[in-house]
């Protein structure tokens, strides 16, 4: 069918052009079509009906740059010579690379190189490989990124018999925790648990698998990638689609596998951006960001956009400390008005520490936890006491979750951390209301599980102090997942996420981003991170700043370079231990 429908516009061009260079009529002249074949608008011509174009319709030129095609519900598409060339490079079964800034199309060309790999290619279904997250009887096309929002943009990209085969990659290799015992230096046993791929050379992915599309691959580190490869019968034999935009940060720690591949794959930059894109003025902000053409403070009231852009100055610069509690006021406030929503939006700052997300995410939290009637824990973990709320929102192993128990750990014998109260604040202390008076409640061993107390006279003293004060039980919103986590270190990795760092947020998107700047945030203020932090915004972006800090963050650059391969050694990051050698196989298996 889609070759049919090829050489039909094919026919039809070589005559129309034909004719043009001979100054003759078009009239008359017929496009033969089968009955059964849908034109540009979807209405099915009868055989013995001619599809003719009247004399006076005027012939354009033709545009070598503009390209046609039919997608799947048989709606002509015109095509530009990037997008053009990445869908051929994709039909062709070649790996590649397909980049380009927000506006650009990139999803939109995805979604044709798929369609027309589905019109003219045919993928056998993927059958009785027992994998828990990939359906059987669908076409061997997997899309998979790193994080869950990643995975459900590229899902609605997806035609509907693929939209079950788009997973994150923990899902694609089957991650689960192993069990281990392991001897310290001093020859002393413990146990740890490390989260495993159980899909690897030993347990292969269905051989059904013919394209692995890699969704934000700027955010996927080498190694990761190695273990798909690990666990793909023969990679040699899979096309590898990797989608980025080489316009946000680049990672901080390890290497991302975009900038190798960016090396050794044909890569297709997008760079047009379509009229419709710069219709929101989120885009428009984007792309003026990325002009390096600052934007002075007198402007800012030029961008705002109700309930969709505004960037709000202070009115003068003020210090870390008063910005910090100047902040947390105005989101308690947007809280109790209804103009922040944390289960939707996301606050996000480039610090963790003084004007950052580690005081402001107590501030928020403990105003939540007060408002909803919250029971807070305070939880030892190691030196430190921690404060969290059944019902919480938190970030942990790179990824959003939330708590759904909290419960003490009868293994744990170390200092003993003060009740639970629905008055305990964010910072350690009972704050009543006025004329409210509560009893100083004391745990006793009466109240201590039984099963779970006899658990802990097994413990020796190195394993209780290396256990927290509480289990935590916590939901990945990925994967619906349980964890419990009762080790001080994991607890320590659990932080609150109300707000988080721009680094942090990449591969996600909000319905409202809230981006705060600073003048102590300085060090970071650079256009990649301005654009990382906006771009994360799906329907409203409201900006809280310096005067000046917005300034200066466009005018920095970071990412060096003026052509696709100076860029891409910038985007590689710095290689951990061992990683060499993964590259080496992994750029030797593209040249296979």
């Amino acid at each position: 069918m889609a070759s049919a429908i090829q050489e039909l516009l094919a026919l039809a061009k070589a005559q129309k052009l034909a004719l043009a260079k001979k100054n003759l009529p078009v009239a008359g002249i017929a496009i033969p079509v089968p009955a059964t074949v849908p034109v540009a608008n979807t209405i099915a011509i009868p055989a013995t009906v001619p599809a003719t174009v009247p004399a006076t319709v005027p012939i354009p030129e033709a545009n070598p740059d503009i390209h046609t095609g039919i997608d799947r519900y048989g709606k002509l598409i015109e095509w530009n010579a990037e997008q053009w060339q990445f869908i051929q490079t994709v039909l062709s079964g070649k790996s590649c690379i397909l980049i380009g800034a927000a506006g650009t199309g990139k999803t939109t060309t995805m979604q044709g190189a798929i369609s027309q790999l589905l019109l003219t290619k045919y993928f056998p279904p993927m059958q009785d490989h027992e994998h828990k997250h990939l359906p059987t009887g669908t076409p061997g096309i997997i899309g998979v990124s790193f994080t869950k929002t990643a995975v459900k943009n590229l899902r609605r990209a997806m035609p509907n018999e693929l939209k079950d085969n788009c997973i994150n990659i923990h899902q694609l290799l089957e991650y689960q925790p192993v069990f281990y015992e392991v001897i310290d230096a001093d020859g002393t046993p413990r146990k740890t648990m490390k989260f495993e791929p159980s899909r690897n050379q030993f347990n292969k992915l269905s051989s059904a698998i013919k394209i692995i599309i890699i969704d934000e691959s700027s955010m996927v580190a080498v190694d990761l990638v190695y273990k798909i490869y690990c666990a793909l019968p023969d990679p040699s034999k899979v096309a590898f689609i990797y989608l980025g935009d080489i316009q946000q940060l680049p990672p901080i720690f390890g290497s991302a596998i975009l900038g190798f591949k960016m090396l050794s794959l044909t890569t297709v930059e997008l760079t047009q951006v379509y009229r419709q894109a710069l219709e929101s003025p989120i885009i428009r902000l984007l792309h003026r960001i990325l002009s390096g053409v600052p934007i002075p403070a007198s402007e800012y009231p030029a961008w705002e956009y109700p309930e969709k852009l505004k960037i709000h100055a202070w009115k003068k610069s003020i210090s870390a400390d008063n910005a910090l509690r100047t902040i947390a006021l105005f989101f308690k406030n947007a809280y109790d008005a209804g103009k922040y929503t944390p289960e939707d939006d996301m606050i996000l700052i480039p610090f963790n520490k003084a004007c950052g997300t580690n005081e402001l995410n107590r501030h928020i939290a403990n105003h939540i936890a007060r408002k909803r009637g919250y029971v807070t824990y305070e939880i030892v973990a190691g030196y430190e006491r921690l404060y969290f709320s059944v019902g919480e929102k938190v970030w942990y192993s790179k990824e959003d979750a939330e708590i759904v128990n909290i419960r003490i750990n009868q293994g744990y014998s170390g200092a003993w951390p003060q009740p639970e109260h629905k008055y305990l604040d964010y910072w350690g202390t009972v704050q009543l209301p006025e004329g409210e008076v509560t009893e100083h409640h004391i745990l006793n061993e009466s109240e201590k599980d039984i099963d779970e107390l006899l658990a802990g006279i097994n413990l020796d003293d190195e394993e209780r102090v290396r256990e927290a004060s509480h289990i935590v039980t916590i939901k990945i919103l990925a994967t619906g997942q349980e964890l419990e986590v009762k080790t001080a270190a994991g607890l320590n990795e659990m932080i609150l996420s109300y707000a988080l760092t721009v680094h942090k947020s990449q591969g996600s998107e909000w319905k409202k981003v809230f981006l705060i700047l600073h003048s102590s945030h300085n060090t970071m203020l650079q256009r990649e991170l301005l654009y990382t932090g906006c771009s994360r915004a799906r329907e409203e972006l409201y900006v809280i700043c310096e005067p000046d800090s917005f300034t200066k963050g466009v005018i920095g650059q970071r990412i060096k370079g003026h052509d696709l391969k100076a860029k891409a050694e910038f985007f590689k990051g710095k290689l951990e231990r061992g990683e060499d050698e993964l590259v080496a196989k992994l750029l030797e298996a593209d040249e296979r």
